[in-house]
C-alpha cells in the first residue's frame, strides 16, 4: 500500500509540476496565471506533505525526489497499452469506410 501511495502523490506533485511549467510556457499578457500557480502549488505541496508521511524516514526534498521518480516508472510501465489502445483506435478509423455524399 505505501507503494501506491508513494506512486499516487508523486503522481499528483508531477502534474502540478507540469501544470506550472506549461503555465509560464504559454504565457499571454491577457491571461492572469497566478491564480493557477498559487493552487498549483498548494496541491504540489499538500502533495509532498502527504508523501512525507507515508515516507517517514525521508526528508520532504528526498520523498518528493522518490515519489515522482516512482510515478514516472509506473507512467512508463503502462505506456504500452496506453499506445496499444491508440493504435486500436486508429486501426478502427482507418479501416472503417465512410460514405461522404457529395450532393
Amino acid at each position: 500500500m505505501s507503494d501506491f501511495l508513494t506512486v499516487f502523490f508523486g503522481t499528483i506533485v508531477l502534474s502540478s509540476m507540469v501544470i506550472i511549467v506549461h503555465l509560464k510556457a504559454a504565457y499571454h499578457p491577457y491571461h492572469n496565471p497566478i491564480p493557477l500557480i498559487i493552487s498549483s502549488l498548494a496541491v504540489m505541496l499538500t502533495g509532498i506533505f502527504a508523501s512525507s508521511l507515508v515516507n517517514s524516514n525521508l526528508t520532504y526534498l528526498d520523498s518528493m525526489r522518490v515519489s515522482v521518480s516512482e510515478s514516472i516508472i509506473a507512467i512508463l510501465g503502462i505506456s504500452p497499452l496506453i499506445y496499444l489502445a491508440i493504435f486500436i483506435i486508429l486501426a478502427k478509423v482507418s479501416v472503417s469506410t465512410s460514405e461522404i455524399d457529395l450532393e
